[in-house]
């Protein structure tokens, strides 16, 4: 039984040209596009890593800022504080100084009032002196010496 498939040299010279094909193709097509993959996988793998450490970055920077906001926050309320404490003493201060100086006036006020009172009465008492000394001269009809 013949089945018409003879072995010859065209089949040996057609499988070498296949193989030649085969590694031109290799050659040409698959070896740059493998590279170019690789490359390519290698660049994103790299970027993913620089990705990373960027990103692991702006945390660290994230919360150095975040510390440096607190830490200023907390220096703002103690100068804040102080500065109210500052201003409330400064007030008491200038209350007191208020209160003393009304005290003072009062004071004085009071002993100019004293003072005057003791005038009006000496000036009182010698006008009723005098007006007696009328009085008893109206009375008595002479004149009382003084």
């Amino acid at each position: 039984m013949d089945i018409g498939v003879q072995l010859n040299h065209t089949l040996v010279i057609q499988g070498l040209l296949f193989l030649i094909f085969l590694f031109i193709v290799n050659l040409i097509y698959v070896k740059p596009y493998s590279k170019t993959i690789d490359q390519r996988n290698a660049r994103i793998l790299e970027l993913t890593k620089e990705a990373e450490r960027f990103r692991e970055e702006a945390l660290k920077y994230t919360q150095e800022a975040e510390k440096i906001l607190k830490e200023a926050s907390q220096k703002v309320n103690e100068i804040l504080e102080k500065a109210r404490q500052e201003a409330k003493a400064e007030a008491e201060k200038i209350i007191a100084e208020a209160e003393q100086e009304a005290a003072k006036r009062v004071e004085t006020a009071k002993r100019e009032i004293q003072e005057e009172l003791q005038r009006a009465k000496q000036e009182v008492e010698k006008k009723a002196q005098e007006l007696a000394k009328i009085v008893v001269e109206k009375f008595v009809g002479e004149r009382v010496e003084k």
